[in-house]
């Protein structure tokens, strides 16, 4: 009897040890969570990153996913997050000064199609928006968030900007008649449009003309954190290689209604210029991004 409870210990021990080397091996990647239904591309950022977590495995090993939750969470808090060590990993459209506080993947997570800007509007405004020239739009005043790199190319290219600090306020906002257009990457907008319609019934997504801006949007880490960055890298070059990126994109509810890329071609397309770009941007790697046809 001895002998057995000794042998019953030693396998304890041994299922603790293995235990203990699995939990070490299995890297935790933690991302922030959003209570915002109408946020609706923070799911596809954390499918993107759970598939490349997949496919960089048999290279990188075992990866998971931890989302953090946080009162009263802004964009702005989120990337100080990172610089803080609390989370691993976020994403947002890149700047000259983003750049220098956290360390960039300068792969466009969604080849370039940030700076393609359709905007939710007013149903009432409709007529207004379908006859505004390019100097009249200027005048309209824009929902953006406080920080965002958006708020910043547009107020350098001559338009007006409200700065709102939570994005779930900024339907709230521009439903009121605080501002007058909220303008969203064209893979952003009718997402939240759908998620927010019963609650604001009065808006709706105006894309006759549409805004652009060379923008692309990266992860970004702290910038210590080289080996998570060398991770992402690898990954997204390997699925753009490959493929799968483009049909991840196809097939995610978020993206999917992009494609064919082709059915964009007839819009109106209003060129601003993005001075905040840094030079480091891989503008001249044609297989990062996706254009649309311009007219």
């Amino acid at each position: 009897m001895r002998v057995f409870i000794h042998y019953l210990s030693y396998c304890l021990v041994l299922f603790l040890a293995f235990s203990a080397q699995v939990s070490a091996n299995d890297e935790r990647i933690a991302i922030i969570d959003t209570p915002y239904e109408e946020n609706a591309n923070h799911r596809y950022f954390v499918d993107l990153v759970n598939f490349l977590l997949d496919i960089s495995r048999e290279k990188y090993g075992e990866a998971t996913i931890e989302l953090y939750y946080v009162e009263n969470n802004t964009h702005e808090k989120t990337l100080n997050l990172i610089s803080t060590g609390l989370l691993d990993l976020s994403w947002a459209g890149t700047t000259k000064n983003l750049e220098r506080k956290l360390l960039p993947i300068r792969i466009p997570l969604l080849g370039g199609l940030l700076g393609y800007r359709v905007s939710i509007i007013r149903k009432d405004d409709h007529q207004k928006f379908s006859q505004a020239s390019v100097e009249q739009l200027k005048s309209m005043i824009a929902c953006q968030g406080q920080v965002w790199g958006d708020s910043d190319i547009l107020e350098d290219n001559g338009y007006q900007v409200m700065r709102i600090s939570r994005f779930d306020l900024m339907f709230k906002m521009l439903a009121h008649g605080r501002c007058d257009y909220f303008p969203r990457a064209i893979f952003e907008g009718y997402n939240e449009l759908n998620a927010i319609i019963k609650k604001y019934p009065n808006l709706m997504m105006f894309d006759d003309k549409i805004l652009h801006y060379q923008f692309p949007l990266y992860f970004f880490v702290e910038p210590q954190n080289k080996a998570l960055a060398k991770r992402l890298r690898f990954a997204l070059n390997k699925a753009i290689d490959d493929g799968s990126f483009k049909s991840f994109m196809e097939q995610h509810p978020l993206t999917e209604a992009i494609f064919p890329i082709e059915k964009w071609a007839n819009k109106s397309i209003i060129q601003l210029h993005n001075r905040f770009l840094p030079a480091e941007t891989p503008i001249t790697e044609s297989k990062y991004w996706i254009q649309l046809s311009e007219h």
